[in-house]
């Protein structure tokens, strides 16, 4: 299974996409990252951090970022399943998906992935799959989105929170038994 994540909108705060990041990649590998814009500059500094840990790192720019030669949507494919990245705001996603999704069937895609809204969501229309992971700027609710694609190409796709205290998952479950058992835990 290859795991491909999400990011979009850090609008300058790369301390929030660096923690993102991380907290992805202590999950588990990373196959492929698709920044959604609105932050390439910030992308660019964590891009390396991807790389060095083996994610192909794809970027679109969004509507501010300003001078960017990024192309507004690329297109990828991971075990057989196309992707197709944009920022959203040339697609009017705060107004509705129609477009996105034409857009993305045109190139064949089975998950469009896009930002600007700052909210995350996972719609599934026509067969396909819309994930928007929300923004990393807003440093509360979701981090990054995470879809996973089985080498048959199936795929799931959820959305992370981000952990308290740069925590795993592991860690995570371990402190909700504790909590659950009625120990009273501080972070």
């Amino acid at each position: 299974m290859k795991r491909v994540i999400a990011l979009s909108d850090s609008h300058g705060d790369k301390a929030a996409l660096r923690a993102a990041v991380e907290q992805a990649l202590r999950v588990g590998p990373v196959y492929a990252a698709a920044f959604l814009g609105d932050g390439l500059s910030d992308f660019a500094a964590v891009q390396p951090l991807l790389m060095e840990a083996g994610a192909l790192c794809h970027a679109v720019r969004g509507n501010n970022d300003w001078g960017s030669r990024e192309e507004l949507a690329v297109s990828f494919l991971v075990n057989g399943v196309r992707f197709y990245a944009c920022h959203g705001h040339e697609w009017h996603v705060k107004y509705g998906l129609d477009r996105l999704c034409y857009a993305a069937m045109e190139c064949q895609a089975q998950v469009a992935l896009y930002g600007h809204t700052h909210h995350a969501q996972v719609d599934l229309e026509r067969g396909m799959y819309l994930v928007n992971p929300g923004a990393v700027c807003d440093r509360y609710g979701v981090a990054y989105a995470d879809i996973r694609v089985a080498e048959n190409g199936g795929r799931r796709r959820s959305v992370s929170r981000w952990d308290p205290k740069g925590l795993s998952g592991k860690e995570l479950a371990e402190i909700r038994k504790r909590v659950q058992g009625g120990e009273k835990i501080r972070f």
